[in-house]
């Protein structure tokens, strides 16, 4: 039958004078169709004395209602046109052998001449959920049924193939701070580039937030798209014992697109659907959600650390080291990082805290190698450690000892002042090309400061006295 009809379209033209085109169909409204179905034509012809055929018969179209537009309407018996300001055609009980669901030909033409044809599948759309097929520069779409009127854009329906694929309820610091902190709920689309905006959420307490360019930073979602509280109080609530919380999406027909319940939440974790399980994991908006186990485990690492061109440090020296750290689900906050050998420390202790959760951070921190005066430590491989948050990472490097110039004579300027208190005071290098400085005990510069200011006071004193005298002179 299908081959047959093909070969009447090549054969036989219609008028070229004349337009008429199939512009809209309603092929399988919701529930019953009986008496709901039709077809609009749009036409500049009378199409009394017209035929409309499809796979399975032919009906002849009788005029029951004139009305002066472009459009005219097919129906059945007891279609409701009271409202339709279309020119209305009647072909009794059924159009064709009704409208097939899955698939039909529509055939319109006068006698021989065939003027439109349309072959028409449900996988199109607008099947049995009371939408129909339009044509829309010259594409068929499901779109809002609008018989008797243009098929303009505006009725062309959105197709809202998202779900909800993570949300952050309990984020690090102030829940509802301003996008891109605080709460925030990620879209996954699972179809056609969509619009979003005026689709919404809702919770359990009926708060409700709207989708808009004041809480997203693009309305258009191709695959992942966060849309943020923003300030909204109240809704992403933190979870204790024996409650619940739900969150649904709607779009802007009010139609039910998702929703989840949760019963739980941690600080600084979200709620990601992996693999259709929703799991605590990191957050990652607009990523795609991963996870392992280790994905919460505490990490650190020593990426560098900066010994110049011949990869050597030397006694003395200031280093800096660049350390890459992940704080996981832990309480602890301390890091720590020196160098050593045999466990004997050779260098100061550099500590500082980790308080965010999380998140990978990097650290480049000094660590102060201590003079190598006393000759102690041979040019060797020494440790260097961090540790923290029940971690220990430790690298070896090479020193060398080139600080003699940093360890120079000690003086001191009183015979009661041992040597051990002397060599606790800085010290400096003999072969500098400045004066020698001697340094003192802390006790001797006392000494030295009142003997100074005893000679100041007793100045003033003679200077007054003279003042004095030469007044009482005159």
């Amino acid at each position: 039958m299908k081959i047959k009809l093909i070969i009447i379209l090549i054969l036989i033209i219609p008028n070229s004078l004349a337009f008429l085109q199939i512009n809209e169909i309603m092929y399988n409204p919701g529930g019953n169709d009986n008496n709901r179905e039709y077809i609009e034509i749009k036409t500049n012809l009378t199409l009394t004395g017209f035929t409309i055929q499809d796979l399975s018969s032919e009906d002849n179209l009788e005029l029951i209602k004139y009305f002066p537009s472009n459009y005219s309407l097919i129906i059945e018996e007891g279609f409701n046109h009271s409202n339709i300001n279309a020119t209305i055609y009647s072909v009794g009980a059924t159009i064709g052998n009704n409208l097939n669901n899955i698939e039909d030909i529509i055939i319109i033409k006068n006698n021989t001449d065939i003027y439109d044809v349309i072959h028409y599948y449900s996988d199109w759309g607008a099947e049995n959920n009371n939408l129909s097929l339009c044509r829309i520069d010259n594409f068929w779409r499901e779109c809002k049924s609008t018989p008797g009127y243009d098929n303009t854009q505006k009725n062309i329906l959105q197709t809202y193939n998202i779900k909800i694929n993570e949300f952050l309820p309990n984020p690090q610091g102030y829940d509802n701070a301003n996008m891109p902190e605080g709460e925030w709920i990620e879209l996954i689309n699972l179809g056609n580039i969509t619009n979003l905006e005026n689709c919404y959420f809702k919770d359990l307490t009926d708060h409700k937030i709207i989708i808009s360019d004041t809480n997203t930073y693009n309305l258009t979602i191709n695959q992942y798209q966060t849309i943020y509280t923003n300030g909204f109080s109240g809704f992403l609530n933190n979870i204790i014992e024996n409650e619940t919380e739900k969150i649904q999406l709607f779009d802007p027909q009010h139609n039910l697109l998702d929703e989840i319940t949760y019963s739980s939440t941690t600080e600084g974790l979200s709620w990601s659907k992996i693999n259709n399980t929703w799991i605590k994991t990191i957050p990652s908006p607009n990523q795609e959600n991963k996870y392992n186990e280790t994905n919460l485990e505490s990490k650190i690492e020593i990426e560098e650390i900066y010994l110049g061109d011949d990869d050597k440090a030397k006694f003395g020296d200031n280093i800096r080291v660049k350390i890459n750290i992940f704080k996981g689900d832990t309480g602890k906050y301390s890091i720590s990082a020196w160098i050593e050998d045999n466990n004997k420390k050779i260098s100061k202790r550099t500590k500082f805290n980790i308080e965010e959760k999380y998140k990978e951070q990097t650290f480049t921190i000094p660590i102060q190698i201590f003079p190598n005066c006393d000759k102690k430590f041979e040019d060797d491989y020494y440790t260097l450690k961090v540790e923290g948050l029940d971690i220990t990472k430790q690298e070896t490097i090479k020193i060398e000892d080139i600080t003699k110039n940093l360890c120079g004579e000690i003086k001191c300027e009183s015979k009661d002042i041992s040597i051990s208190t002397c060599s606790e005071n800085n010290i400096n290098s003999p072969n500098s090309t400045i004066n020698q400085i001697i340094y003192e005990s802390t006790n001797k510069k006392t000494e030295k400061m009142a003997i100074f200011f005893f000679c100041l006071i007793l100045i003033f004193v003679i200077i007054q006295l003279m003042i004095e005298n030469g007044k009482n002179k005159n």
